[in-house]
């Protein structure tokens, strides 16, 4: 980021870190921004400034003046990583750790800053690419079919699984001083899957695993475009390009991963 300029998240990271420390003084888990960049430690002090300047909250640096960073990642206990070099993301995914490539959202668009906004496909995200293997080699009809038969079934666990994880355990810090309607947290299933033949085995997969998510929208085919419009999630993790794309023109701070290799 040129300047390290505050985005929408970086503030809507921020607020979500000073009510939690409002309501416990002495919290320690709180969202924790690592920086990471190959540049030379003597550009340490320029990137100091600038976070100081604009009142980031950055306390971690990762400087390899030159080397690749991401083998640093599982050192600072990464939960999840976003770069905007797709193949820093590849790469990091092959070393087992969620990942997504950012992409800037739209500069005249408004985002909550009271509120940290994110949303989730639903498979090759949350859930593994099972269904678009199966629906490859036997037609979207016998897909159907096969997840109503398995309804009870949970779905194999996808790459971002573990960060819907993270915020899940912040949000219930919230909710354990009654501030559930007033969380600073809020989390989307967007999806193209359809309520009728699949919705039950995802909600479903998501109570056993011990999981809330606060909105499921099944769109079963639909455009996700105008409920982007509405959500406006200040990250929206999909595996499809073309969801991505368009994203940003319609205020999302839009990221996805390299999902094709992940196996659960």
């Amino acid at each position: 980021r040129k300047g390290l300029q505050p985005t929408a998240l970086d503030l809507a990271l921020q607020y979500v870190n000073a009510r939690l420390r409002d309501l416990y003084p002495d919290e320690q888990d709180l969202f924790d921004i690592v920086l990471m960049t190959n540049n030379h430690a003597q550009v340490g002090v320029r990137l100091i400034n600038s976070v100081n300047h604009y009142g980031l909250l950055i306390d971690r640096f990762c400087l390899t003046g030159g080397k690749n960073p991401i083998g640093y990642l599982k050192a600072y206990l990464t939960n999840l990583y976003i770069a905007a070099d797709s193949e820093k993301v590849q790469e990091a995914i092959q070393e087992g750790i969620a990942s997504a490539t950012m992409f800037d959202g739209a500069k005249d668009m408004a985002y909550c800053d009271t509120q940290l906004r994110v949303a989730f496909d639903g498979d090759a995200v949350l859930f593994s690419d099972e269904s678009e293997h199966f629906t490859k080699e036997h037609g979207l009809d016998k897909f159907f079919q096969y997840d109503t038969l398995c309804e009870s079934k949970p779905l194999a666990q996808g790459p971002l699984k573990g960060f819907l994880e993270d915020l899940g355990r912040l949000q219930k810090k919230f909710y354990a001083k009654n501030e559930r309607l007033l969380c600073p947290i809020r989390t989307y299933l967007v999806t193209a899957r359809s309520a009728a033949s699949s919705g039950a085995r995802v909600l479903k997969t998501l109570r056993r695993w011990g999981l809330e998510i606060d909105e499921a929208l099944f769109l079963a085919g639909a455009p996700k475009s105008p409920i982007l419009v509405k959500i406006r999630p200040h990250i929206f993790f999909d595996d499809h390009m073309f969801h991505i794309e368009g994203a940003p023109k319609l205020g999302s701070i839009a990221a996805y991963g390299f999902n094709k290799k992940f196996s659960s």
